[in-house]
Order: structure tokens, then sequence, then C-alpha cells
């Protein structure tokens, strides 16, 4: 939508936003304007979908891989509190890594 165009649509928008109310060819020019601007929306939308489509094909194998790593290091954890309660079991003395 050219600028001229938008600035009137504009004014127009506000007034129905207000609840006042417009005359049939201000409502046609509204209404036109509307259904302009939403088309020039989806168009750009259509556009950027293959490209968002892969970005959230790629967000949900990083998500699948962080909660796979989260898992990992909980285990790797727990195996070192067990490997420091052995050691000192064996040793007495602590390794003081707790981890």
């Amino acid at each position: 939508m050219k600028k001229q165009r938008y600035k009137t649509w504009w004014e127009l928008h506000r007034r129905v936003a207000k609840g006042e109310s417009l005359s049939d060819k201000e409502r046609h020019a509204y209404e036109a304007g509307r259904a302009e601007l939403e088309a020039e929306e989806w168009a750009g939308l259509r556009q950027h979908s293959p490209d968002l489509r892969s970005l959230q094909t790629r967000l949900r194998k990083l998500t699948r891989r962080n909660q796979k790593l989260v898992r990992q290091e909980a285990e790797l954890r727990e195996r070192a509190v067990e490997l420091e309660r052995q050691y000192l079991a064996l040793t007495g003395e602590k390794l003081g890594l707790e981890v």
C-alpha cells in the first residue's frame, strides 16, 4: 500500500477503533484498505514459509538433542556422586569435587 493511501486508511481505522460511524464511501475505502494490508501480510508470510518450516524443523531437532544432553548430564552427575561415595568408603578421604 502506498504511503498516502495508508495515511488515509489509518485515519479511517482510528475512527473505527473509536467507535465512530463511517459513510458508505469511507466504509468501502476502509474495508478495501484492510483487505489490501492483509493480502500484503499473507504474501509476506507465504514468501518466508519455507524458511520458517526449515527453522522449525531445526529447532525441534536441537530441542530433542538438548533434552538428551540434559538427561546424560544428570546421569553423569549421579555416577560422579556414586564414585565419590565409593572413593570415600575405600580411602576415608573426600575428593572434594562436589559435582
